[in-house]
């Protein structure tokens, strides 16, 4: 005991001995290294908040589903009875709120031969609707709910849509309240038939199409991104065999259609008078053609056929902006209004041509 004792007093003298050494050699470190590099800055990281904090988790099919439903709406188009219901029911579609006065989005197909439109929300509420503006370029018809007010809405997407990107298709089936379909957007920008009366079809333009197997009671339907907002309206039949899995109308002609008729606009589109398809660079390519948009034909009397414009022509550019599948040849994904003049480039053969034109209201 007395050993250990008597020995203690001289350890803990060299610790505290060594301990000053050590700063004093620090602090003569520190000073040479201020003299040669001069002041350091003294940078402090944090660590990154793990995947379990309060971020939002990513959403899924699900969740946009949810976020959705209660702004899909079922359309009815014929009087429907209990025993129509215990039969095939028949006369219904989808549609979706995009205004809380009660602008209705569906399909032109979907409402085509109706008998009666009423629109059944999914809180348990019907009204009578009529058709306040139809956009058959595009397949889109804008009905609006009588004595409707604060309805839920649904937004369309202000950025386009690309191949790859997930898409949602929300239905309102007869019997349930909401269903989903999803898959990778497949194409973009493409140019198909819609059946419309007796043996009639209608060029459509801007369409989408989805890889998913699609259900016929979603016609009219919103056809969502991963942002739960309007990226189309879908559509459930086609003539053209090359499109297979679900069609969806682009939103960007319901989302003018809808604005012009919220501000008490004209409920026509604004044309160029042309139908055209689009090409990307690999088809122009092969066929020897710039790329742009192919026209397959020109209405008479139009713009398009004012201003020159030819069957087989390509135009390239609508005021210095290049065709493409973002900006297609169509005047209200581009932003235009009737009355408004433009520039087209266009390619004739081996002629490059520069043409004007006013665009105008009109079907075409």
């Amino acid at each position: 005991m007395s050993s250990s004792t008597t020995r203690r007093p001289p350890l803990l003298a060299a610790v505290v001995l060594a301990a000053c050494l050590g700063l004093v050699g620090g602090a003569a470190a520190a000073w040479g290294i201020y003299q040669h590099y001069g002041p350091v800055e003294r940078i402090i990281t944090t660590q990154a908040p793990s995947s379990g904090s309060n971020q939002a988790p990513p959403a899924t099919v699900g969740t946009i589903a949810t976020a959705a439903a209660p702004s899909v709406v079922k359309v009815i188009t014929r009087p429907v009875t209990p025993a129509d219901l215990l039969a095939q029911p028949k006369g219904f579609a989808v549609g979706f709120v995009a205004s809380s006065d009660g602008l209705i989005v569906t399909s032109a197909h979907a409402v085509e031969g109706a008998t009666q439109l009423r629109v059944a929300t999914a809180d348990g509420h019907a009204y009578d609707a009529v058709v306040a503006g139809s956009d058959v370029a595009h397949g889109i018809a804008v009905l609006r709910a009588i004595g409707a007010g604060n309805l839920p809405t649904l937004n369309f997407a202000a950025d386009g849509v690309r191949p790859g990107d997930l898409a949602v298709a929300a239905g309102a089936p007869p019997f349930g309240s909401v269903s989903v379909v999803s898959g990778p957007v497949s194409s973009v920008g493409r140019s198909l038939g819609l059946p419309g009366s007796g043996q009639t079809s209608t060029q459509v333009l801007d369409a989408i199409t989805v890889d998913a197997t699609p259900d016929p009671l979603d016609d009219g339907g919103p056809l969502l991104d991963a942002a739960g907002q309007v990226i189309g309206v879908v559509v459930a039949v086609s003539q053209d065999a090359s499109l297979s899995g679900v069609i969806a109308l682009s939103g960007r002609g319901a989302a003018a259609l809808v604005d012009r008729l919220s501000h008490g606009g004209s409920s026509l589109r604004p044309t160029f008078g042309v139908v055209a398809v689009l090409l990307d660079p690999a088809t122009a390519a092969a066929a020897g053609l710039p790329q742009g948009a192919l026209i397959r034909s020109v209405v008479p009397g139009g713009p398009g056929d004012k201003a020159g414009l030819l069957t087989g022509d390509v135009v390239t550019a609508v005021n210095g902006v290049s065709v493409d599948s973002d900006h297609p040849l169509d005047p209200a994904a581009l932003g235009l209004e009737s009355g408004q003049t433009v520039t087209l480039s266009v390619t004739r053969g081996k002629q490059q041509l520069q043409a004007s034109l006013t665009v105008v209201d009109g079907a075409a």
